[in-house]
């Protein structure tokens, strides 16, 4: 059965689940400590777990995890540094604190894209496009107008290439940089004639007639959302306090020591688990109205 689309963002503002995975993202790649990125990747794979399911979070696994070994393997290699000799392999020592210092990136980095695939559950297509300035929404049509006029422009390449080639009465084949020459004047005339054909039909349909676009914006900011909000970056301002505190104070060289006390740890794991939490509360509450 396919997974449950999940809902528990669904009745707030897109910046709300924007902001709350992109502290999450930032506060992962930024907060290099053991505790921090176990709290982090048990967080994201929970949230996976319930967004996308278990069938596509294995899927994920199955090259997320071989990339987490092999940077925890690399690691002793290239940077042989620590105290706790574990084995030697041939002329390179082996150290506990380069294994546990490769496995705590390993473990980032599969928790920073555990994190982007959540929020991609999350944050669709429109409401990404919404979040977007005004002016941004032209982009998705430039887009479309270069992925079109790119191959065009190759076909037309060829055509005026085989044509140069077919005219023999006109003398001896060029050389190469007198066809490229011939090819590209011909391609810039053909693409200048062709753009003024363009910027008048989009000229036509309104574009950049001197008045502001109307948009439908099918999500509107409420108070609630916006306290939401603030929470949110109160959470935040506390989880990038106590990160601070644990990393300044931990020392993976050339001993592990200076674990920070356990009460550091708590608001990020508040902010791991709360997209959890609101998906199981959420799903909950839907299940008590049926």
């Amino acid at each position: 059965m396919a997974p449950k689309r999940p809902i528990a963002f669904d009745a707030c503002h897109a910046t709300v689940p924007a902001a709350l995975f992109a502290g999450a993202v930032a506060l992962s790649m930024l907060a290099v400590h053991p505790v921090c990125v176990a709290i982090s990747l048990a967080g994201a794979l929970l949230f996976s777990l319930l967004a996308r399911g278990g069938a596509a979070t294995a899927r994920g696994l199955a090259w997320q995890l071989p990339l987490l070994a092999l940077v925890c393997l690399l690691n002793p290699l290239f940077s042989a540094s620590g105290s706790t000799l574990l084995f030697k392999l041939g002329p390179r020592s082996v150290y506990l604190e380069s294994l546990a210092y490769g496995a705590t990136m390993g473990g980032l980095m599969v928790a920073v894209v555990l994190w982007f695939e959540g929020a991609a559950a999350v944050l669709t297509q429109d409401r990404l496009l919404a979040l977007a300035p005004r002016r941004a929404r032209t982009l998705p049509l430039l887009l479309g107008v270069a992925f079109q006029l790119v191959p065009q422009l190759l076909g037309r390449s060829r055509e005026v290439r085989a044509t140069l080639s077919a005219c023999t009465a006109a003398g001896a084949r060029p050389g190469i940089r007198e066809a490229l020459t011939r090819t590209s004047s011909m391609l810039l005339t053909w693409s200048l004639e062709e753009s003024i054909e363009r910027a008048d039909s989009m000229r036509a349909r309104g574009w950049e007639s001197g008045l502001a676009r109307t948009s439908y914006r099918p999500e509107r900011l409420r108070p609630r959302d916006a306290a939401t909000l603030c929470g949110i970056a109160a959470l935040l301002a506390l989880c990038a306090v106590c990160a601070w505190e644990a990393c300044s104070a931990w020392r993976f060289y050339p001993t592990m020591r200076g674990l920070a006390p356990w009460w550091c740890f708590v608001p990020l794991a508040v902010l791991a688990f709360l997209p959890s939490g609101a998906e199981l509360v959420a799903r909950l509450r839907e299940r008590g109205r049926r």
